[in-house]
């Protein structure tokens, strides 16, 4: 966890995640490089003028992107407020979308962080700015505003994802220690998942196919008393899943983690919003 972070002090559970809160703020963020990962992606590499304590914490961290509107070209964010704790939200219509910040690092002096965007058919700003993406352009980035670590103890972690999360899957990989075993169930080809993930490490992942159920995929899979479980992805066809784990495998709330990115016909769909109303936590 980085100082920027107040951390939780440390705990023996198998599935405990030290997490914090972050300085929240919305930072100006410029292209340094775009590169592709894989075919699916595209990836952008950021830095900034308030970039220095971008926290590097966990698997599940999101930043809320702006991107530029797609026909004008222009770009409205919100801004740091003043002390930079805080944000000041913009009083028109923005093209927020958000991800999974990946390979937090520190080179020539500067922090720098990638985004990887989903190629896709009937792309949305994100998309429409990946596919034309060069050094020089201009984002705004806002938070993390809190962290959550990949455990450090479970023996074992299945992870169910799919194009949206796949880069979170990947954060897992190299984040959960060489002796944790991790299956990951996927809706995206597998040679796809196979190829991107080996760009995280180099490590053993088991991985299977998520067909059209979800709750089928991951039992023949299994779920013990030393597996935690991360899922996130489209937010309706996560419903029945965390209803399985939580009423028919009864699972302590430690032990998973379900998380909808997207969901169908919603459009900047905030992935704090409850996936399942008629069951909160």
């Amino acid at each position: 966890m980085t100082d920027a972070a107040t951390t939780t002090p440390p705990e023996q559970g198998l599935f405990f995640r030290a997490g914090g809160r972050n300085r929240f703020t919305a930072r100006e963020a410029t292209v340094v490089a775009v590169s592709r990962p894989t075919d699916e992606y595209v990836r952008v590499t950021l830095t900034g003028p308030d970039f220095g304590d971008f926290p590097d914490a966990g698997p599940s961290d999101h930043v809320r992107t702006f991107f530029p509107d797609p026909t004008t070209g222009e770009l409205v964010a919100p801004v740091a407020a003043e002390g930079g704790d805080g944000i000041v939200r913009p009083d028109r219509a923005s093209f927020g979308r958000d991800f999974t910040p990946l390979n937090v690092r520190d080179e020539d002096g500067r922090r720098v962080v990638d985004l990887d965007i989903l190629r896709h058919d009937s792309p949305g700003p994100a998309a429409q700015f990946g596919a034309k993406a060069q050094v020089g352009d201009t984002l705004v980035l806002v938070g993390p505003r809190g962290s959550r670590q990949a455990t450090q103890n479970a023996p074992r972690v299945v992870l169910i994802v799919d194009g949206t999360s796949l880069p979170s899957a990947g954060r897992w990989v190299a984040d959960v220690p060489a002796t944790t075993a991790v299956e990951v169930i996927t809706s995206t080809s597998l040679d796809a998942a196979r190829a991107y993930l080996s760009g995280f490490s180099n490590r053993p992942v088991g991985l299977h196919a998520a067909g059209d159920d979800l709750v089928a995929a991951l039992t023949t899979v299994g779920v013990d008393a030393e597996t935690y479980v991360f899922a996130a992805g489209e937010a309706s066809a996560l419903v029945p899943l965390r209803r399985h784990l939580r009423h028919t495998l009864e699972l302590p709330r430690e032990q998973f983690s379900v998380s909808g990115y997207w969901r169908h016909g919603v459009e900047a769909w905030d992935h704090h919003a409850p996936i399942d109303p008629s069951d909160p936590d």
